[in-house]
């Protein structure tokens, strides 16, 4: 009986190239850190690896959301921190100014630094973020909200609203006639005006005139009220952020974790097998040596 010497050279490629060809996807595997290299490895767990990384990346989105409604509601939070300073001095000069001891040149002097300081609060209530956007303009975030002059306001009554987690929204700013009034184009009487800087401006109008009105003082607390709400529900936001950032960031780790456990590649088991991957390869080549240098002649029987 004769055996094709063809016959054994081929097996002995073929042998050579099912260890190269191991030996290459160890080696892929040690280099990428991955447990497989294609989905046909394990179908069940190409897919779960699929979802596992969506769900990391859409929490991912999540926390950036969070970074950007934090450091608009933290500006936010300091610019009507500082908004209530200035209405506390405003409140105390008014007060002042309310004295019968008051001469018409004080009152006047009292009326110019409440002209400065209302110019002051007009400029927080005009705050832009480090986009460039207008903290209290609404959706028209482009527009300066109020008039420096008039006191209009100029932008819209909306609250942007973005997703922090899967089934959770949170607006990151306020309205500005929600935040500093509502402006009114017709008479306005001490007591009864709701846009603070409106309510400032007829306070010093009526100081340079030498009638002071104390209905000047409700207008500023109803201000003061506003502030103080708002501040707070700044502060709660806030917290509320904190909050779902800490579920956020589990929630992405308990993903890493799993995605870890299914897909990544355990180096001392793959070590293991390209040691023994190429023992067989350099066993395969051998045999093949072997089988090239024997005599066509030792095959005939």
């Amino acid at each position: 009986m004769r055996i094709s010497t063809t016959w054994n050279h081929q097996l002995g490629v073929d042998a050579m190239l099912e260890q190269q060809s191991k030996l290459s996807d160890t080696q892929l595997k040690l280099s990428s850190g991955k447990k497989y290299l294609s989905p046909s490895e394990n179908a069940p767990a190409a897919v779960s690896l699929i979802n596992l990384e969506q769900n990391i990346k859409e929490n991912q989105q999540f926390q950036t959301n969070i970074g950007a409604a934090r450091q608009r509601l933290e500006l936010q939070e300091s610019s009507l921190e500082n908004a209530t300073n200035v209405l506390q001095r405003i409140r105390e000069l008014a007060v002042q100014g309310m004295n019968d001891s008051n001469t018409v040149t004080n009152r006047q002097e009292i009326a110019a630094e409440i002209d400065e300081l209302n110019k002051q609060l007009l400029g927080m209530a005009n705050t832009k973020n480090a986009n460039g956007e207008y903290l209290f303009a609404g959706y028209k975030s482009d527009t300066v909200p109020f008039d420096t002059t008039t006191y209009a306001y100029q932008g819209d009554a909306n609250q942007r609203s973005i997703a922090i987690g899967p089934s959770r929204t949170i607006t990151d700013g306020d309205a500005g006639e929600a935040v500093f009034g509502v402006y009114s184009a017709g008479t306005l009487t001490p007591g009864g005006i709701d846009n603070a800087f409106q309510a400032i401006n007829r306070l010093s109008q009526d100081l340079k005139a030498n009638t002071p009105n104390s209905g000047s003082l409700d207008d500023i607390d109803r201000a003061m009220v506003r502030f103080e709400t708002t501040r707070a529900s700044t502060g709660a936001r806030l917290h509320a952020l904190d909050d779902q950032q800490n579920l956020n960031t589990d929630y992405i780790l308990a993903n890493k974790t799993t995605a870890s456990a299914i897909g990544d590649l355990d180096y001392a088991d793959a070590l293991s097998k390209f040691s023994l991957q190429q023992t067989s390869l350099q066993a395969a080549q051998a045999a093949f040596t072997k089988v090239q240098n024997l005599s066509l002649f030792n095959y005939i029987s």
